[in-house]
């Protein structure tokens, strides 16, 4: 199902449903919604409260896509007076949310509460690394994904160049963020097992991130049509579609699991 996001207030709700209360109380398995649902006594229409389980694993896919149409979208209809720099900056980042952001995240996610299960609190030896291992993984995850939401919320809602370039800054600013505050040493498969990223590994995803942070910072504060704002515009851009391509192969692989 395609689900067509054009403003702020609707992406916003999808950041409500995500993280109930706090960015960082997330219940273990799954997200809470209410809806109302109306019964019948005796003729009469009596409005009531329904509490509907929706997984999280159906509602980042639908936030994902729905940002990433937006950004499309976006890019289409501002097509005949936006600048080439900024359009491939919208067109990579509709990529990079759709291929990347998407299926990584959702797998993220999901190694983070099967990690945060299959460990208990301990205060000595290799089951209090294990814990702690899984709970800081759980809380990166999602500053991860809170920042991504709020960077494509950014972007979709601006409407100003400069607001898309913020947008894109906070967006990898979410990635420096992740592996700082230690995705690296606490990384999780999908099966909830530890596996560490290697140190050399972590820091090159780190600058590479932070340098595609500070370029699209330094577009959102450069004029349009200055050479300053093409360079460090299609450094993001170009940086983003590759991260959109390293996706592509887990996409797939979603996809062919729900035929």
């Amino acid at each position: 199902m395609l689900i067509k996001i054009t403003n702020m207030k609707t992406l916003l709700l999808f950041i409500l449903t995500i993280v109930p209360g706090s960015a960082f109380v997330i219940p273990p398995k799954h997200s809470v919604a209410t809806g109302r649902r109306v019964l019948k006594d005796n003729g009469n229409n009596i409005p009531c409260r329904q509490t509907v389980v929706v997984s999280s694993a159906k509602i980042l896919p639908i936030a994902y896509t729905g940002a990433s149409i937006a950004l499309l979208n976006k890019a289409v209809k501002a097509a005949p007076q936006t600048s080439k720099a900024e359009m491939a900056v919208l067109l990579a980042t509709s990529a990079l949310s759709l291929f990347n952001l998407g299926p990584s995240d959702n797998e993220n996610l999901t190694g983070a509460k099967r990690a945060y299960k299959k460990t208990a609190p301990s205060v000595a030896g290799k089951a209090k690394q294990e814990r702690q291992a899984a709970l800081t993984w759980r809380k990166v995850v999602r500053i991860k994904i809170v920042g991504q939401i709020i960077g494509l919320t950014r972007m979709v809602a601006a409407k100003t160049t400069e607001g898309v370039m913020q947008g894109g800054a906070i967006l990898m600013g979410s990635l420096v963020l992740f592996f700082l505050a230690g995705a690296g040493r606490s990384r999780h498969d999908g099966e909830g097992a530890w596996i560490p990223i290697p140190s050399n590994v972590s820091t090159m995803a780190t600058s590479i991130d932070a340098t595609l942070c500070y370029a699209a910072f330094v577009a959102s504060r450069s004029p349009v049509d200055s050479t300053k704002f093409i360079v460090a515009a299609s450094i993001y851009s170009v940086g983003t579609a590759i991260g959109a391509l390293e996706g592509i192969p887990k996409f797939l692989k979603v996809l062919k699991g729900l035929v």
